[in-house]
């Protein structure tokens, strides 16, 4: 069976949950938690439209280099994401890369490099309901390739590696419960595993992007301090640097789509033809 949602959508013809239709979409999404960041990167396009705020999260629509681009807030958390993988399929939607923010779980990984995911450990339940946790959440090939081409060309620190996605951010994070050596006694299997970072999205992203075929979808992250010296801290917004920071992972970004925008299409081997 190919994975294929109903599409809903409101009186006016847009989706249910996004708010969106093909009129409001650029060729290539990327996709923060945070609805603050959305016009921190829009301002980066060469030309941009507020396009829709639904249920609080807004959309901005444009071009970068004559390349259709939109980026839009997804909320915090898997859930969430996989409705807005669903609803930016039916849109014709084919790049959806994440860019966010996430807690180091490696002591040796420096603070000022971007984290370029491969692939995700699914602690999240979302993808649960979707496919069993045999089914492994990985990156697009071509995203990770695209993503680690623009840091270089931007001369931008960079590691690839897995990262963890997961539910609960006050029990994996600078806030966890039980203080610092409880938080590194319950993550220490995945650190030793060289699990690089925790955030709350990339796992359904990849999983649910798979799933549905035709999708290319990666992550960018920056992270903080390492957790275990950073805890009861956040050290990635409440950073002097922060702005600065984004506006880099913006242009990697973009540039990332770019490049990517002049391959084929994702080819679904399950289409006929």
């Amino acid at each position: 069976m190919k994975y294929k949602s109903v599409r809903l959508t409101n009186n006016s013809g847009k989706m249910w949950h996004i708010g969106l239709d093909e009129n409001d979409c650029g060729k290539h999404f990327i996709l923060p938690a945070d609805p603050a960041r959305c016009e921190m990167v829009a301002k980066h396009f060469d030309e941009s439209r507020l396009a829709a705020v639904s249920r609080g999260n807004p959309t901005y629509t444009g071009t970068y280099h004559d390349v259709p681009v939109s980026v839009m807030c997804t909320g915090m958390g898997a859930m969430a994401v996989s409705v807005a993988v669903e609803e930016l399929n039916h849109l014709g939607v084919r790049t959806m890369i994440r860019m966010g923010t996430s807690g180091s779980w490696q002591p040796n990984l420096p603070s000022d490099a971007f984290v370029i995911a491969t692939g995700a450990v699914r602690g999240e339940g979302a993808s649960k309901e979707y496919i069993p946790l045999e089914y492994p959440a990985v990156a697009d090939v071509d995203v990770v390739c695209a993503l680690r081409q623009a840091c270089e060309e931007y001369g931008a620190k960079y590691c690839l590696g897995i990262i963890r996605s997961h539910d609960s951010f006050y029990l994996e994070s600078p806030g966890a419960h039980g203080g610092q050596e409880g938080t590194l006694e319950r993550i220490k299997v995945w650190q030793d595993a060289g699990v690089l970072a925790v955030e709350n999205e990339s796992s359904a992203l990849f999983t649910v992007g798979s799933l549905l075929g035709g999708i290319r979808t990666g992550t960018i992250l920056m992270c903080g301090d390492y957790l275990g010296k950073t805890y009861g801290s956040m050290t990635t917004s409440n950073d002097e640097g922060y702005a600065d920071r984004v506006d880099l992972m913006t242009r990697i970004t973009l540039r990332a789509i770019e490049i990517i925008d002049k391959l084929p299409d994702l080819k679904d081997i399950r289409d006929d033809g």
